[in-house]
């Protein structure tokens, strides 16, 4: 895919999302290209999240799991009790994921208008942390900044900075991006958001196949 073909997908695909009236819309937009077919989130690997971190749920994380630094006490999985808790403690040692925990909690405490986010370490966790506090914030990962960063070029699109942005993986020093979507979704979709929760998720779930399907890599 050339930048000329990855623009015009991208600006089909944002149409196709501003005029989407429902979550059912927002679905069939992915089968409506064979690329964004291709990439979609696998949902037997990534089943529908029907959870919630709740104000309780973080403050209990904060003052028992986490430190100062958000890493987890070093003794923590000696105190885990449930089958599940240690499970799922073991498969994040071995991944090398549990300081990402801490970056999760970190975002849950932080839903409101009144946070103001800066640049650092672990933006994307920091705000599926948002998301699962408040199902109204974005999941947000770097496929779905690069379709949206992608979007604000079309009306003058510049080659070198197309090209950029398709190969652009990190966004923890560009928080301003997340923050730009964050209120373009809200310009566009609260009403709909507001009448059915799963509506913002699911842009989400289009822009992480759009993102994926735009996407070079050095080897290409």
């Amino acid at each position: 895919m050339n930048n000329l073909e990855a623009v015009a997908l991208i600006d089909n695909t944002f149409s196709s999302i501003m005029n989407a009236k429902s979550v059912s819309s927002l679905k069939d937009i992915l089968s409506s290209h064979p690329l964004l077919t291709a990439k979609q989130m696998d949902r037997s690997k990534y089943p529908e999240l029907q959870l919630q971190i709740t104000p309780e749920d973080v403050s209990s994380l904060m003052g028992e799991m986490l430190d100062d630094d958000l890493r987890l006490h070093a003794d923590l999985s000696a105190r885990l009790e449930t089958p599940l808790e240690k499970l799922l403690y073991a498969l994040a040692w071995k991944n090398g994921d549990l300081q990402k925990l801490g970056h999760i909690v970190k975002g849950a405490s932080e839903v409101g208008d009144s946070i103001q986010m800066s640049n650092g370490p672990a933006q994307v966790f920091r705000q599926f942390g948002r998301h699962l506090a408040d199902r109204s914030e974005p999941i947000v990962d770097q496929h779905v900044l690069r379709a949206f960063e992608l979007y604000e070029q079309i009306q003058s699109p510049q080659e070198e900075k197309i090209t950029k942005v398709r190969a652009k993986i990190n966004w923890d020093k560009d928080v301003a991006c997340i923050q730009r979507y964050k209120s373009w979704l809200s310009e566009h979709f609260s009403q709909r958001q507001s009448k059915e929760q799963a509506y913002v998720m699911n842009i989400d779930m289009v822009l992480f196949a759009l993102g994926r399907a735009v996407k070079v890599t050095p080897k290409q």
